[in-house]
């Protein structure tokens, strides 16, 4: 089936997708809110586990309280809306479980036109007490979401790919 015409593949999201720390105060609309939690809810995880949940933060001045709470991440306190990401501490995938979730938010926010930013500088414990978190859970990040104040980004700024990978073994160029 033909992508619709404002929809980006897969691989053109990867390829566009930026970090974006600075929003314009449009709102999201609750259904591409929603569009993109599901897609953290599709991610693959170690045995199926999925163990993960998502706090979407939408409160104006629970986004400012939390954005004063992350050192890395102020930019969430002007964002349209915020998920904590959480991780059940007994899980040993738990980590890359989440990040999986977490690049799957973000491409799906991308393919709507949306932005985000990720911190993982957070003053943990006072964001669990301000959200309410149970200690069996971890804060893994909070992706800050909302419009880009500035139009279409350039080129990113990445290694050439015949800097990075190798075939067969280590230094061995791939590409010539």
């Amino acid at each position: 089936m033909p992508l619709k015409k404002e929809e980006l593949d897969t691989f053109e999201c990867i390829r566009k997708k930026r970090e974006v720390r600075s929003y314009r105060s449009e709102s999201i609309r609750d259904d591409i809110i929603i569009k993109i939690l599901e897609a953290g809810r599709l991610a693959g995880s170690a045995m199926n586990k999925q163990p993960w949940h998502f706090i979407l933060v939408k409160d104006g001045k629970r986004l400012k309280d939390l954005g004063a709470l992350c050192y890395t991440g102020s930019f969430i306190a002007d964002a349209n809306c915020a998920i904590v990401v959480l991780s059940d501490s007994k899980n040993p995938y738990r980590q890359f479980d989440s990040a999986r979730a977490i690049q799957n938010m973000m491409l799906a926010a991308c393919n709507e036109g949306v932005g985000s930013g990720i911190t993982t500088g957070i003053d943990r414990e006072k964001v669990k007490k301000m959200l309410k978190i149970p200690q069996a859970w971890e804060i893994e990040a909070v992706i800050a979401l909302g419009y880009p104040d500035r139009g279409p980004m350039g080129k990113k700024n990445r290694k050439p790919l015949r800097e990075i990978t190798s075939l067969e073994e280590f230094g061995k160029p791939l590409l010539h």
